[in-house]
Formats: C-alpha cells, structure tokens, sequence
C-alpha cells in the first residue's frame, strides 16, 4: 500500500476508535441494566479496524456515522427510522453513554444482525401513534423478537452528539411525563387483567381438572355468559369469576408454578438486553408485553419454550460469526402438549382482550402469510374514545401486516 494510503488508513482508523470510548455507557430515566455480550475469542489474523458495528433491521443498516464537529472526538452515531427502531437499538450518545443494543455491543467491529420484521414493526408502530403502550411479536418455533415497539418513542439522533441542541433535546425527553425514554415493552410490568386468565387455565388443564376447554367451570352463578361456562367460553367472555374460583380450585402453589414456568418471577431474563421481572405472588401479578407475548408463544409452540432473543449474529470485522449466547437452546416444556393444544384451539378464533378505565391489553396468536405463527402482546395506556380496548387495533394492523 502507498504511504499516502496507509496514513489516510491510519487517520480514519484513529477517528473510528475515538468514536465512543470503550468506557462510555449509560441509562436514562426508564433504562434497564445492561449486559455485556460475551465476547468472541480473536482470531490471529482479525483487523480489529474496521469501525463500529452497525445495528441490521432486515439486512439494512439503521444506525452509521457522520461528522461531530468536535475535534476530540470527530464522529457520532446517526439512525435511519430512529423513532421507530428506538426500542431496538437503545441509543449511543457523545455526551450521555449508550443503553440497549448499542450499550450491549458498543466494543463490537462489525454488524449486528436483528430479528425484527420492518413490516411488523411499522404496523405495530402505526397503531401506537397518538398511545402510551408497547406491542411485542415472537416467533414461537424460534423466539425471534419480530416486533418489538415502546410508545411514545424517540429519535436516538437527537442527542447523539454532545452540542447544545443535543442537551436541549435530551432535557426535553427527561422532562416529557409521558417518558418516551422508557423502554415499556421491556422495562415497564403492569397488571395483566383478564391477559393473565390463560395462565390460570393452563394449571387448571395441566392439573387435570379440566378434561378439556369445553368442559364446564364449577361456577353456576356467573353472570353475562360465564354461568357454567366453559374455559373457551370464559376466555372468550372475560368471565373473572371464573377464573378467580379455578385459582382456588388449582391452588396457590400450582397457579405460581405454572406461572414461573412460563417465565413470571424471572430477575434475570436478557433477550440480550435486560427485561424488567413480571411478578406473581404476594397479592400481586405484573407483567411486561414481552412476557404476555412468551405466554401465548409457549401456548402456541405447543407448551414448549424458546428463546426470546432480539438478535440472530454479530458479524465481525474478520468475518467471523457470534451467535449469541443461548441461541441453539432447544426450548423447555412449560406446559403440557396437550394443554397447550387446548387453550390453542379456545385462543384461535382472535384476541383475548381486556380493558379498564386506565389500560388496556390484547393477546394474539398470529399467523404470518409464510405459515409461521406468531405470539402476540399489546398493552395501551387507557381505553379508545368509544371504550372499546384501544389495544386491539393494533394487533389487527399487525395482523394485516403479518398476513401480507
């Protein structure tokens, strides 16, 4: 190589490393607990000068670079569609360190590939526009996070410099009391009403008190459709009587069981960002919209448990390629086969939906347009202006946007 080259090479090298110093992290109001990814062994031959990684959304890239205009570190993060991928790629700022995705990966020379569906993504976007809420899409054979939205959002490029613009849009975010910096698909648990009701039947089948989800409840005075009703027909009706008295039937301990099988309780799941704990227990359940979508994943992955993960490969520089950690996990079985294909069939005619005066969630399973089913969560701040559950017209624009 000229010599002319090789220090143009150099220089632009020097550039890239400044970029972001290996020890600027950070979390904004809302942010979570970052976990370093593990890191791949080098080879003898990796150019470990090949530039920051960039974050992948269907092979493209939605974050890269541009001049800072700060001679001490001359380069800062940009993001293509960054409002809507936000949620996915956390940010990376000069002046304020760097969370989710581009937290976990910020020593990362290469690509980082995701799972998210750009078509998914936008639907369930588009449907939160106007909301506070988070909708949340798994594959239930793979575990492939497919959507993953937090609204209201926002654009990472605002801040991602250290001038006072950036300083101006970041004290914005932070003083916004509706947190658009809060990631509420992953970080924010709350109560799942009448979501929770297919956690409560799956002990109930797994226990055998239930031959099956037609067989009558032992709650002759219900009212509104759930006298006697069903399994299928209390899901279907919202029947909370219902279910209150199954939880008794089953008991305290299996009802938790069953729960922390399908992954309540858990302090340390990281998909590989870090997942606020859903909690059941003590008088009290919460749970984040990843959670409900692993609910009706294992419902429809036959009782059985995979993943979640946001991210398929890190690609680096060398060429080389990084799994993440747990990514050739077989999956475990949560509940039965045939629990599963019960509450399956009750679930398949649409959403089991439930509202109150503050929120609203929807559960779905979904089946995409190349036959793959997908476990759906929406949860929406407060109910439509008709009081209809402002949650599930977001899952129809997602399922419009699965089915092609």
């Amino acid at each position: 190589m000229p010599t002319t080259n090789r220090r143009r090479t150099a220089l632009a090298t020097a550039a890239l490393m400044t970029l972001f110093p290996a020890g600027a992290t950070g979390c904004a109001s809302g942010g979570g607990a970052e976990k370093e990814a593990p890191k791949a062994q080098p080879s003898p031959h990796r150019k470990t000068t090949e530039g920051l990684a960039d974050i992948l959304v269907a092979g493209r890239p939605v974050t890269g670079t541009k001049p800072s205009g700060n001679t001490t570190i001359p380069y800062q993060r940009t993001y293509t569609d960054g409002e809507l991928y936000s949620a996915v790629t956390g940010y990376r700022s000069l002046a304020y360190g760097a969370t989710g995705l581009e937290g976990i990966y910020k020593d990362v020379r290469g690509t980082v590939e995701t799972t998210v569906d750009p078509a998914l993504q936008r639907a369930a976007a588009e449907g939160l526009r106007g909301r506070k809420g988070a909708a949340v899409a798994l594959d239930v054979e793979t575990g492939r996070v497919r959507a993953l939205v937090s609204a209201p959002s926002y654009d990472p490029s605002t801040f991602s410099g250290n001038a006072s613009a950036d300083k101006g849009a970041w004290a914005e975010l932070n003083e916004n009391k509706d947190h658009p910096l809060l990631n509420r698909a992953l970080r924010q648990a709350l109560p799942p009403g009448r979501a929770f009701h297919a956690v409560v039947a799956a002990a109930a089948l797994d226990k055998g008190l239930y031959a099956s989800v037609d067989t009558p409840a032992h709650t002759p005075g219900g009212t509104g459709g759930c006298g006697n009703a069903s399994i299928r027909q209390a899901l279907r009706n919202g029947c909370d009587e219902v279910f209150t008295a199954m939880a008794a039937e089953v008991g305290p301990d299996a009802v938790r069981s069953t729960a922390e099988a399908f992954g309540f309780n858990d302090k340390q799941l990281d998909v590989p960002v870090r997942v606020a704990e859903s909690t059941y227990g003590d008088g009290e359940t919460t749970a984040t919209p990843l959670q409900m979508a692993r609910v009706m994943a294992v419902i429809g992955n036959g009782g059985k448990q995979i993943g979640p993960r946001l991210v398929d490969r890190i690609v680096h520089g060398d060429g080389s390629v990084q799994k993440p950690a747990g990514y050739a996990a077989a999956g475990r079985q949560v509940i039965k086969q045939e629990t599963a294909a019960q509450l399956r069939s009750a679930l398949s005619s649409g959403q089991l939906t439930t509202r109150t005066d503050k929120d609203a969630w929807s559960v779905a399973l979904l089946r995409t347009a190349d036959g793959r089913l997908l476990g759906v969560a929406v949860h929406t701040d407060e109910a439509a202006p008709s009081g209809t559950a402002a949650s599930a017209p977001v899952v129809d624009r997602m399922t419009k946007a699965a089915t092609g």
